[in-house]
């Protein structure tokens, strides 16, 4: 005879709200300038270097430049997320709490989430340029270390270090690597285990370090991923300027829809790459 429960167990159910795994902390606000500005896009004005002129003769006439500019944009991007609990669902729940609370924190994770989202994507699309803000600007191909048809490899972290440092951005400036998880697996199973980089890779991947190469790793499971090639992005501090809004929330009642209980949050974002000489993008095949 099968084993049944008998009737008269009883079950138990759980008051509070279990939130499941996801990203809740932003992971770039280290690596990113952050500021705020009236309006809804600013320009930043950008000089371009000079080379001095010798001087060669007493009285001579000066030598007149004129030095460079150009302009870089960044503009905001509105959010938004919203739930409804219908009025009901206090008495349906039963012991279990409304989950208002929860659904702020919810949103929370997801403003979160956002702001290393608009670093990343300003690291590695066009940038507006222009006197109006209207031209883009793509990364130029010498910042770009092509797949090869493999993942992340110690040569591909050595290239990447030359990158940056060809593009004389300042010494000391703190580094960041966003890669996914799939490249950290890659990066240990191309370093022999003689190899004095295998117990750093290992340090990564374990969390006991987070700096390789010059590189701080950042894992993010949210890179953009075209088939099999996966776009992972290091930028030195400076190079990436955001705008960070306040998430704002408001819980209100909505007598256009039975008086249900409305959970609102929005923000604020934008994000512009301030110099593409101090970003450097790494595409890496991952599998399907």
């Amino acid at each position: 005879m099968p084993d049944t429960i008998p009737q008269h167990y009883t079950t138990e159910f759980s008051t509070n709200w279990i939130h499941r795994c996801q990203q809740t902390k932003a992971r770039l606000d280290a690596f990113v300038i952050d500021e705020n500005y009236e309006g809804e896009r600013k320009r930043y004005d950008r000089l371009g270097a000079q080379e001095s002129h010798e001087r060669t003769e007493r009285k001579g006439p000066t030598h007149i430049q004129d030095p460079g500019t150009d302009f870089r944009w960044a503009v905001r991007r509105s959010f938004e997320l919203a739930n409804l609990l219908d009025k009901d669902d206090a008495k349906n729940l039963g012991k279990l709490v409304l989950p208002t609370s929860d659904y702020v924190i919810s949103h929370t994770n997801a403003y979160n989430r956002d702001k290393d989202i608009i670093a990343w994507s300003a690291a590695i699309d066009p940038a507006l340029t222009g006197q109006l803000g209207t031209t883009p600007a793509a990364l130029p191909s010498t910042q770009v270390i092509t797949h090869g048809s493999n993942g992340l490899t110690v040569a591909k972290l050595r290239k990447a270090n030359q990158i940056i440092q060809d593009g004389e951005v300042e010494d000391g400036a703190p580094r960041v690597l966003v890669v996914s998880p799939q490249q950290l697996a890659d990066l240990l199973a191309t370093v022999e285990a003689t190899s004095k980089d295998f117990v750093a890779v290992q340090g990564l991947i374990s969390g006991e370090i987070d700096t390789f190469m010059g590189f701080k790793f950042v894992k993010s499971t949210r890179l953009r991923k075209s088939g099999t090639t996966r776009t992972c992005v290091g930028w030195v501090k400076g190079a990436i300027r955001r705008t960070t809004g306040a998430m704002s929330s408001n819980i209100s009642i909505r007598n256009d829809l039975s008086m249900a209980t409305q959970i609102y949050s929005d923000w604020q974002l934008g994000a512009t790459r301030i110099y593409d000489e101090g970003v450097v993008v790494i595409e890496c095949t991952e599998p399907s």
